[in-house]
């Protein structure tokens, strides 16, 4: 990213912090996240630890970009992606923000810079990571070896599933990198953290890489209604009637693309 693309992106997001748009402002996604996070009251496990996964995350990563735009008022904003598997680190002061002694005290994502800390379970003002001290990041063989997996998804459609992209991905991939930055994205209310973005990007990518092998159209399950599930062509909670994992298969459909 240039230095403008990274002002312009921490920008909109301190913005968005005190700014509504469609009725939401930036804590509505930690709210939605904390709420998605586990089966809910339907009975469906919409974001996590089940088949759906990854399109709402694509759900999720689209509409916070189109909010960022417009509460900036720049349609070329974008979420960039972190490769954690040794691409340059997104912490520092010029943009997440440096770490000192495991907060981010001071600087970009700082309470004096404009970003507070909301519905955190660590008692603390700060922005909080503990980079490597529960786990490490993946390694490019660890991603080499899920992206290797053909199966989309398949029953039980939940953690216990081995051969399965999605949950290979969410386990190995997405769970550890959480884990690895640790402090707030060891938590619900991950979107505390903004890197929470950039990782799912990065996930986003990965699985876009996935269906350019694939298929795009591998979605499983497919159309019916398996219980606790959302099937190819059910309406993924909290999103319009029209986001279904069909809806967001293709990435050109939704106005976007990778590098």
């Amino acid at each position: 990213m240039t230095t403008a693309e990274k002002t312009a992106f921490i920008n909109a997001l301190r913005q968005f912090k005190t700014t509504s748009v469609s009725g939401r402002s930036y804590n509505a996604y930690i709210d939605l996240h904390i709420t998605f996070f586990a089966r809910t009251s339907d009975g469906i496990s919409h974001a996590h630890q089940s088949a759906s996964f990854l399109p709402w995350h694509r759900a999720f990563l689209t509409m916070l970009e189109l909010d960022l735009q417009t509460v900036s008022g720049n349609p070329d904003i974008f979420i960039p992606y972190w490769d954690w598997t040794g691409g340059a680190s997104p912490f520092t002061a010029d943009f997440l923000g440096s770490i000192t002694n495991g907060s981010v005290s001071s600087g970009n994502f700082s309470p004096s810079w404009g970003w507070s800390i909301y519905r955190s379970s660590i008692a603390t003002s700060f922005l909080q990571r503990r980079l490597g001290m529960n786990a490490s990041s993946p390694s490019a063989a660890t991603v080499t070896t899920v992206q290797g997996v053909t199966v989309y998804d398949q029953s039980p459609w939940d953690p216990t599933v081995f051969n399965s992209y999605r949950n290979r991905n969410e386990i190995e991939l997405h769970n550890r990198v959480h884990n690895y930055v640790g402090g707030h994205m060891g938590t619900r209310e991950a979107p505390n953290d903004p890197v929470f973005w950039l990782h799912h990007c990065n996930i986003d990518r990965l699985w876009w890489q996935w269906q350019a092998t694939r298929g795009i159209d591998t979605y499983q399950p497919r159309t019916g209604f398996t219980s606790g599930v959302i099937d190819n062509t059910e309406t993924m909670r909290p999103f319009s009637t029209a986001t279904t994992p069909s809806a967001v298969r293709d990435i050109s459909n939704l106005d976007y693309s990778y590098a």
